[in-house]
C-alpha cells in the first residue's frame, strides 16, 4: 500500500508539472501574440505600424522608399549616358592619335630596310 501511495503522489506531481509547463507555454505564446497584434511600447497598434509600412510602398512626393529608388534609378541612367559620352570621346581621340603613330612606324620601317 505504501508503494501505491507514492506512485499516486508521483503521478499527481507529474501531471501538475506537465500542466504547469503547458500553461507557461500558452502564457508566453499569448504574450507574444499580444505584442505583435496589440499595442507596442510606443502606443501604436498593428494598424498604425502597417500604415507606416504602406506609406513607404507607393509614390507620395519624395518621402517614400519607392520615390527614393526612382530617384536613384534616374541618376544611374544619367551617369550611364555621361560615361558613354566620355568613353566615345576618349576612344575617338585615342584612335585619332594612333593613326599618325602607325604612319610614323611604317615610314621608319621603310627607312631601316
Amino acid at each position: 500500500m505504501d508503494m501505491s501511495v507514492l506512485s499516486d503522489i508521483g503521478m499527481t506531481a507529474g501531471v501538475i508539472l506537465t500542466l504547469s509547463s503547458i500553461t507557461y507555454f500558452v502564457y508566453k505564446l499569448v504574450k507574444r501574440i499580444e505584442e505583435v497584434v496589440g499595442v507596442d511600447s510606443q502606443g501604436r497598434t498593428l494598424a498604425d505600424r502597417m500604415d507606416r509600412v504602406e506609406y513607404q510602398l507607393w509614390e507620395n512626393g519624395g518621402d517614400s522608399l519607392k520615390d527614393q529608388v526612382n530617384s536613384i534609378e534616374m541618376l544611374a541612367r544619367e551617369t550611364a549616358v555621361e560615361v558613354r559620352f566620355i568613353r566615345d570621346i576618349v576612344v575617338s581621340s585615342s584612335q585619332s592619335l594612333e593613326e599618325p603613330i602607325r604612319k610614323t612606324k611604317k615610314s621608319s620601317k621603310n627607312t631601316i630596310k
